[in-house]
């Protein structure tokens, strides 16, 4: 839609108008595949989204590509990988900048800043301990900028047992205020997917380890 001469969403992300809510469903078809893809769910069990990871072989970075049902780009997630406290850059299918998530490393759990393209921080998101979620849901709150004010929470989804207790796919659940601005909600969108993309390459890097000792 337009208002006043500007578009209220950025082009392909007019669904998050509707919606406070998303469901992400990792979709690797072998545990060989070296590279992540994701369905994205509405809350009404619609898939709205696809996401696939763009990996240089030997490169110092990882991208994410969102696009929607019929394979158009809507936003991407860019991830370089050459130091540990990185950046990543969100933007449009047009180029747009929406906004950038940085990493706040500590010893007891993985938290970020959520910026606007002005650097300005909008959410911080506070993950779980390293330790917790062995047996339950991992939950990564969503805080408004004076990190008091919860205002949604992203969760990495316990995975049923029986033959999924072995599996190598994760889902997670993203809730959001639905008055909130789109560009925002892409932004959480984002950072979901940027929570599964740092943990896989952890697992990666933690397999690439053990190989080389055997």
């Amino acid at each position: 839609g337009i208002m006043d001469g500007f578009p209220v969403a950025p082009p392909g992300l007019e669904y998050l108008l509707q919606v406070d809510g998303l469901f992400i469903k990792e979709t690797r078809n072998s545990i060989f595949q070296n590279y992540n893809t994701y369905d994205l769910f509405g809350t009404d069990g619609q898939l709205v989204y696809q996401a696939t990871e763009q990996r240089e072989c030997c490169g110092p970075r990882m991208d994410c590509r969102v696009a929607n049902t019929q394979g158009y780009n809507v936003l991407n997630l860019l991830v370089p990988l050459e130091c540990c406290a990185c950046d990543a850059k969100v933007s449009s299918s047009s180029g747009e900048i929406l906004g950038y998530i940085m990493q706040e490393w500590t010893i007891f759990t993985l938290s970020f800043d959520i910026l606007d393209p002005s650097g300005l921080v909008c959410f911080n998101v506070k993950g779980p301990g390293w330790g917790e979620g062995f047996m339950s849901d991992l939950h990564y709150k969503i805080f408004s900028a004076d990190r008091i004010t919860e205002i949604g929470v992203i969760t990495r989804v316990l995975r049923g047992f029986r033959k999924e207790v072995f599996s190598y796919k994760d889902n997670y659940t993203i809730n959001f205020p639905i008055d909130l601005h789109v560009s925002l909600k892409a932004m959480i969108m984002a950072s979901a997917l940027f929570i599964d993309l740092l943990i896989e390459e952890h697992r990666r890097r933690e397999r690439s380890r053990a190989a080389r000792r055997h």
